[in-house]
């Protein structure tokens, strides 16, 4: 007679089962873990991606620059100056002057200026300057001062207005009045300035303007020589926007 031990049979069936459940949970924990730990990566990156891009996108927006071109004392080139007025430091990456492009890296700090240049420009009878600056964070920002005209070898532009240069050396402090309409300066230096000051005052109407460029001595602010000097606006007999270079 034969006899089979079914119990033992079955508790090995039951054992096969069991460790094949612990593997197959096993395999299936080895593949989701790691794919659920770089998905969670991959979120984060995209996360800290996303901030990244609107802190960028907001010191864009507080970039506030001012450029104001001008012809160089040698021509023919021109010179920018260059003033923060945001609330983050700005970095100049070029340069346009029509079509061609000077690359640059110039870095101005808040509440600070400085002038770029000399770029060398084209100079003949009616030839156009149009001169825009980049920012690292890619705004642009045109001259305040417009195109600018090269005509009968000088530079005017179509706004009617006044731009005084004053040349600057050796370093001062300057003050720029013109009447009418007089009263408070159109420029005022607040600490001492080692590079050239520009500043441009629109006019509405013709007629004959006094420009008045003082330079701080002690307490008191003393003319320059050549100023006061008389100007004369009568477009378009006259060139609308009047050039005046000063040195100390």
């Amino acid at each position: 007679m034969r006899t089979t031990h079914t119990t033992c049979l079955r508790r090995r069936r039951g054992i096969s089962t069991i460790l094949g459940t612990l593997i197959f949970i096993g395999v299936l924990f080895t593949a989701v873990i790691p794919m659920f730990l770089v998905m969670k990566q991959a979120d984060n990156i995209y996360t800290r991606n996303v901030h990244e891009m609107e802190i960028k996108d907001d010191e864009r927006t507080r970039e506030n620059v001012i450029a104001s071109a001008y012809p160089g004392g040698q021509n023919p080139t021109m010179m920018v100056k260059v003033e923060n007025k945001g609330n983050v430091p700005v970095t100049i990456i070029r340069v346009w002057t029509n079509d061609d492009n000077f690359t640059t890296n110039e870095e101005i700090p808040l509440n600070s200026y400085k002038t770029l240049g000399p770029f060398p420009v084209q100079v003949e009878d009616n030839y156009t300057v149009v001169t825009k600056i980049v920012t690292e964070r890619g705004n642009i920002f045109y001259s305040i001062t417009g195109p600018l005209y090269y005509y009968g070898g000088g530079w005017v532009t179509v706004s009617k207005g006044i731009c005084v240069v004053i040349y600057n050396p050796k370093g001062g402090q300057f003050q720029i009045i013109i009447t009418p309409p007089g009263g408070l300066p159109i420029y005022e230096s607040h600490c001492q300035e080692w590079a050239d000051v520009i500043a441009s005052h629109p006019v509405a109407d013709n007629g004959y303007y006094t420009v008045a460029v003082k330079e701080k001595k002690g307490n008191n602010w003393k003319d320059l020589p050549g100023t006061p000097l008389e100007v004369y606006i009568n477009y378009p007999y006259t060139p609308p926007f009047i050039m005046v270079w000063v040195r100390p």
